[in-house]
């Protein structure tokens, strides 16, 4: 391949770098909590997040074998984000983490998420990201070709960068400085030092650390720790409103 094939392998990740990470600059102002999860961890982390800030209201709890459900008939308020209500409604019945993400209102609720967070310009959107993914794949490609055919050296470095960039978190540079920044001015405090008010931003800056410290017992009942209300999810019959038997596996993880 040559030259002509190394300069491929740099200008398709080059092009896939600039589909993934751009723009430098993003639209921060009004962003939800439920927001500032899905910036880190995807419609997944706000999900997760939406269900303890409902449990932190007294709107939600969890039962005995992990499922979540309704103990309140008031609705989640009217600052609440669309998630924070399609969620509310979903727990008319008890429900696992994972059925809860699988409801109709629940999943356009998660995909606003994401489509809000593409239009500020913190995270990749869909489009951008697969066409981020196949030009990362054809160079990875050609660099294993390269590795293969003609210089070790210079294409096994290629082919790692390439999975790299694959494996990146779909954050723009904009999503990433906006999260330091906000991981900054809110760091992870002592149990006893966190407010109601501050354990759901907490949760969606810091994830599953913040869980563990801030509502441990909560998290580990909803299975909200090691996915395994994920996993273990209630069977229905022909009869269910949502149209489904069972589901396994959890969010997205963008």
């Amino acid at each position: 391949m040559g030259l002509i094939g190394l300069v491929c392998v740099v200008a398709g990740l080059v092009g896939a770098g600039l589909l993934r990470w751009l723009p430098v600059r993003g639209r921060a102002d009004g962003l939800a909590v439920a927001g500032a999860a899905g910036l880190r961890g995807g419609s997944k982390a706000a999900l997760t997040v939406a269900v303890v800030e409902l449990h932190l209201a007294g709107a939600i709890d969890v039962g005995r074998r992990g499922l979540l459900r309704r103990v309140v008939h008031t609705g989640p308020g009217r600052d609440a984000t669309s998630l924070h209500r399609a969620v509310w409604t979903a727990f008319g019945r008890e429900l696992s983490l994972a059925d809860t993400a699988a409801a109709p209102a629940v999943r356009r609720a998660r995909e606003e998420v994401r489509a809000e967070l593409a239009g500020r310009g913190l995270r990749c959107g869909r489009a951008r990201l697969t066409a981020a993914g196949l030009l990362t794949m054809a160079a990875g490609g050609a660099a294993v070709a390269i590795a293969a055919q003609e210089a070790l050296w210079t294409g096994l470095p290629l082919a790692v960068l390439s999975l790299t960039v694959l494996c990146a978190p779909a954050r723009t540079l904009a999503g990433h400085q906006l999260l330091r920044e906000m991981r900054r001015l809110h760091p992870l405090p002592g149990a006893a030092s966190a407010g109601p008010g501050e354990i759901g931003l907490l949760v969606a800056l810091h994830g599953r650390r913040a869980l563990r410290l801030l509502v441990p017992e909560f998290a580990a009942c909803a299975g909200l720790l090691d996915g395994r209300a994920t996993r273990d999810t209630v069977a229905r019959s022909e009869g269910d409103s949502y149209g489904f038997s069972a589901l396994s596996g959890g969010g997205d993880g963008t």
